[in-house]
């Protein structure tokens, strides 16, 4: 039988993340099979997809959240069915199905957008970010990546915020702004970091290790690359280990060295092959055929190509490479007609996908096979094209990193006013509420058991009648900043003050009653005196506790609490006497007990007042509240 609730499970399961949680992961997929109802079964059936998403058995992922997908959707579960689509998304993705996976997070984007669920938001606005990165659309990239940090800085989510800013350094990668690949790079290692997301760590010490390579310094990029592969086999990250191990094999091709780089680019291939990971197939057996090309390992590379035919290769980038080491292979048979098509199809590819890198390779290719067969007419026309698009792809680089400059400029605007507006709330508000106006949540709330404190200062109309008005308001500024401090504190939250009134409230945690008593104590002992006189400054305090509403207002933007409980509060305030701390019977009761002997047996000493008329409530029974003591 199973130990525990279907929602006791799922909450578990919200906790539990992979690698550090695969034993309780383990043990609520067990728990759920026994389980064995509908919604049971989609919650294992995604829990299984989202450990394999890990471990990189992308195939075996793409079949478990298909499956919970078609559960949710029939038990017309939309907001389940959201998430596994996303996370379906993600799987189509890591396996080189690009428009497939876009079209998943568009449609949970929708969703989520619809019913305010801004960290499902942020997740997806992200995985859209990298989507558009991957397709070469930049700008747009860049644009939904800086939504999703945005939404992940507001929500405080570290680890997703560090996610957000290494795929930003992606787009700076993709655009060839190393510099700043860089420095989002680091920025999100150190989060990574701090918060001991060692697999993600992993995955920018890789994209650290693309930037060496990309810049000639291979020593450096098989130093970064050998240190991901020993996380990624710690953790047994199937996936990141298949990666990390192509990756090694391509800088040894780099350096010539194409024996060793075959060596790991066949141990690379196998393992993407056990991963379902269609592209990385694709992609790693292009690297071979490469290689065995230019190691004259002829027979192989038929081998490779034949298969390489066989396959369906979403990625022109793939699918050109395969083209050009085509015709390298002809031209290797000396059969210059076949190898000139082949070079036409992979021009035709680089052209239709609008790839200006790789069209100017094939005209490289092109003009080197011309000069080889003496055909002058072709070698002067493919010089001339390859000579027009490097100058007209300088052109559009610049262009790219202007637009993508004005854009971050637009971004950073945006944010400077974010960050104005949100000095402006927590100047008016306290800041637990300020950062859910900036989510766009209703502050609306309701508290069954509050302790509300009224201050008032004693004479303060005859005393400021004879000081100047600067005088008085730096004497009341110097009282206020006091009885912040000491609401802070005692976990009291100011409310708000009205001339020489001051009101505060305790609630949400245990003890308010107690926690707000000794905020009351601390107010009233602390020391201040009239500039004019040199007399100490009196205060009148009521306490009471009970239910109250806590409100924003929409024009002001204030947070305020009523209800009865503040009314008596103040009513208690109104009939204490100076120096004095008046309480209700109601809240003299709910302070704690100790072992004094005293009206109450309570850690401040509470005496009796009797019975006085309340304005609007009539008789009660009220107290008087002091410092205990065995006098």
């Amino acid at each position: 039988m199973s130990k525990r609730t279907f929602e006791e499970l799922q909450e578990a399961l919200k906790q539990a993340t992979m690698p550090d949680g695969a034993d309780v992961i383990a043990q609520c997929i067990a728990e759920l099979e026994e389980l064995d109802s509908p919604e049971a079964r989609a919650l294992c059936a995604g829990t299984y997809g989202n450990r394999y998403l890990f471990t990189g058995d992308y195939g075996l992922a793409l079949e478990q959240f298909q499956h919970a997908l078609d559960i949710y959707s029939q038990l017309g579960l939309g907001k389940q069915a959201a998430v596994t689509r996303a996370n379906l998304g993600i799987s189509h993705f890591r396996i080189g199905d690009y428009s497939t996976a876009l079209e998943c997070y568009t449609s949970a984007l929708s969703y989520h957008q619809q019913f305010g669920d801004r960290s499902d938001v942020a997740r997806l606005e992200a995985n859209i970010g990298v989507a558009h990165e991957v397709n070469g659309n930049l700008s747009e990239a860049l644009d939904h990546l800086q939504r999703a940090l945005h939404i992940r800085k507001e929500l405080g989510v570290p680890y997703g915020e560090a996610r957000v800013i290494g795929n930003i350094g992606n787009v700076y990668y993709a655009s060839g702004n190393y510099p700043l690949a860089l420095e989002c790079y680091y920025k999100a290692l150190d989060l990574h970091e701090a918060h001991g997301n060692r697999v993600e760590r992993a995955n920018i010490l890789g994209n650290i290790g693309a930037i060496r390579k990309a810049t000639g310094d291979y020593a450096l990029a098989l130093e970064s690359y050998h240190q991901v592969l020993a996380i990624f086999k710690e953790y047994g990250h199937r996936g990141g280990i298949a990666s990390s191990t192509s990756n090694i094999g391509n800088v040894y091709t780099h350096l010539g060295d194409d024996v060793t780089g075959l060596v790991y680019l066949r141990q690379a291939l196998v393992m993407h092959e056990e991963n379902g990971d269609r592209e990385g197939v694709a992609l790693v057996m292009g690297n071979i055929f490469g290689a065995l090309v230019r190691i004259k390992s002829y027979e192989e590379a038929y081998t490779i190509l034949e298969q390489l035919d066989a396959m369906s290769i979403i990625s022109p980038n793939t699918a050109i490479v395969r083209e050009v080491n085509r015709a390298l292979l002809h031209v290797a048979h000396n059969e210059y007609v076949q190898a000139e098509k082949s070079y036409r199809v992979a021009l035709e590819l680089s052209i239709n996908h609008e790839l200006p890198n790789k069209q100017i390779d094939v005209h490289a290719y092109l003009r080197e096979l011309c000069q080889t067969t003496n055909d002058f007419p072709g070698y002067i026309e493919h010089n001339n094209e390859y000579t027009r698009i490097v100058e007209e792809t300088n052109g559009k680089e610049t262009a790219t990193k202007l637009a993508m400059q004005e854009k971050q400029r637009e971004i950073d605007a945006r944010e400077k006013e974010h960050q104005k507006h949100m000095a402006v709330l927590h100047s008016t508000l306290p800041k637990h509420i300020a950062d859910r106006v900036a989510r766009g949540e209703e502050v609306n709330d309701s508290f069954n058991n509050a302790a509300v404190l009224f201050l008032d200062v004693v004479g303060f109309t005859t005393h400021s009648a004879e000081l100047d008005a600067g005088v008085v308001v730096a004497l009341l500024q110097n009282i206020f900043t006091t009885f912040d401090a000491i609401s802070a504190e005692n976990n009291v939250m100011k409310i708000k003050t009205i001339g020489d009134s001051y009101l505060a409230v305790a609630f949400g945690i245990a003890n308010t009653e107690q926690r707000i008593a000794n905020a009351a104590v601390a107010m009233m002992t602390s020391m201040f005196t009239w500039p004019h006189t040199g007399e100490r400054v009196k205060f009148r305090i009521g306490l009471h506790c009970g239910p109250v509403a806590g409100v924003l207002g929409t024009e002001r933007m204030q947070y305020d609490v009523w209800g009865d409980t503040v009314n008596v509060a103040s009513r208690m305030e109104s009939t204490s006497e100076p120096g004095r701390i008046h309480v209700s019977e109601a809240f003299a009761t709910h302070l704690p007990v100790t072992s004094a002997s005293d009206s109450f047996e309570r850690p401040l000493q509470v005496l009796e007042r009797g019975t006085i008329e309340i304005k609007g409530k009539g008789l009660m029974k009220t107290y008087w509240l002091a410092e205990y003591s065995e006098q």
